[in-house]
């Protein structure tokens, strides 16, 4: 059989890539539902970036762990500075090298803006999921962001608009945490698998990393100590993630053991659910007790040149969640030199022996909950996010 002697061009369409970045734990946690769905709306498509191990899970072929990226407060950014210029490097390597048809950032805002400026000189597609909260440092930051950003979708309604206000594409598709806070035991199986007998418990929430840890967690233990000298049946249980030494952990512990402290290494809902008072670092998991209804007294201690820097720039009269989310205070804040054992426990033991003020409490946090929308946010991110990256395919 004799050729044609024409050559054969393959009609294959190329595979195509998307970058994911995610500096910290909350942001592997969103961005990994969405990924998951994702998958399944597109496929072929291969994801790639940096995030932690739930990402991986769902799809992603990491580049770095965001681990080597949790780094919290200025003089630590500084400290660290070495290691986040070789992961920009690497990461704009990747984007010049392998030129995804789009960027998907995940909050960690002064990492991320430099890589949508990178990405966007590329002509590549820059989505901000979960951008940077403009809202608590200054609306006008939106601008700066605008500028390299495609295209935001918020978390919060009342984001919509500051994002539109600056020339930003803005969505909203309800906040992820919706639906998800689920814990796997029941208070009663969870007190039950722990040996709690007490008549009241505690949990202590000091962060998700070793430096948030060593500044937070002595203070709640001096507090602890305070509350259970009025009110001795009640049980303490500390939540320590996978990313705290046991080292450090121990530590701290040294000096507390009449409180009778348990550590609780795994399922951190089931702790919050199971208990009748939080002692919890602001961030993410402030929203988490509030879809769980459990009345909280939210902390946040740095070190004393980072809590002065934010003492100037930050503009919110609130800066937990649930009291953003209400306008309103609803959970009392304790924050940088206002943080100490006597104060936490004070608010500790008005919530837990004014039986008004703690169902107010409960049924404000149940009516904040209300404002997020349904459940389903990951998929309707993803299938936008897919809806996206084909049109941007038709378009190349």
């Amino acid at each position: 059989m004799q050729s044609s002697g024409k050559t054969h061009i393959s009609s294959a369409t190329p595979v195509q890539k998307v970058f994911f970045l995610a500096g910290e734990q909350s942001g592997d946690l969103h961005a990994s539902a969405v990924i998951e769905a994702l998958k399944k709306f597109s496929p072929d498509l291969e994801i790639h970036g940096i995030g932690g191990e739930l990402m991986e899970k769902a799809g992603m072929k990491r580049l770095h762990s965001s681990d080597e990226m949790a780094i919290v407060g200025i003089v630590e950014v500084v400290k660290n500075l070495k290691l986040l210029k070789r992961i920009e490097y690497d990461v704009k390597s990747w984007l010049k090298r392998e030129r995804p048809v789009a960027v998907v950032l995940i909050d960690y805002p002064g990492f991320n803006k430099r890589i949508a400026k990178y990405a966007k000189s590329l002509g590549i597609w820059v989505i901000y999921y979960i951008p940077p909260q403009v809202w608590a440092w200054n609306p006008g930051r939106a601008k700066a962001f605008s500028e390299v950003t495609d295209e935001a979708i918020v978390l919060f309604p009342f984001e919509v608009d500051i994002w539109k206000e600056n020339g930003v594409e803005v969505n909203w598709y309800g906040h992820p945490l919706v639906g998800r806070v689920n814990p796997e035991l029941s208070k009663e199986d969870f007190r039950t698998k722990l040996n709690l007998n007490g008549k009241r418990l505690v949990s202590l929430l000091p962060g998700s990393r070793n430096q948030e840890v060593d500044k937070i967690l002595p203070v709640l233990l001096d507090a602890a100590e305070i509350i259970r000298k009025q009110a001795p049946d009640t049980d303490f249980v500390i939540s320590q993630t996978s990313a705290v030494s046991d080292d450090l952990m121990s530590a701290h512990l040294e000096g507390h053991e009449s409180l009778n402290v348990v550590v609780c290494k795994e399922d951190a809902r089931s702790l919050i659910a199971a208990s009748d008072l939080c002692l919890i670092k602001s961030g993410t998991v402030t929203l988490e007790a509030a879809m769980l209804e459990v009345p909280m007294v939210v902390v946040y201690k740095l070190n004393p040149f980072t809590e002065l820097f934010g003492r100037m720039v930050i503009t919110l009269k609130h800066v937990s969640l649930p009291n953003i989310i209400a306008g309103k205070t609803i959970v009392p804040e304790l924050l940088m030199w206002d943080f100490t054992p006597e104060r936490t426990a004070a608010e500790a033991l008005k919530l837990l022996n004014d039986k008004e003020l703690y169902k107010k409490t409960k049924d404000s946090l149940k009516a904040a909950r209300e404002l997020l929308g349904e459940q389903g946010t990951e998929k309707r991110v993803a299938e936008h996010i897919s809806k996206r990256i084909k049109a941007l395919g038709e378009k190349a």
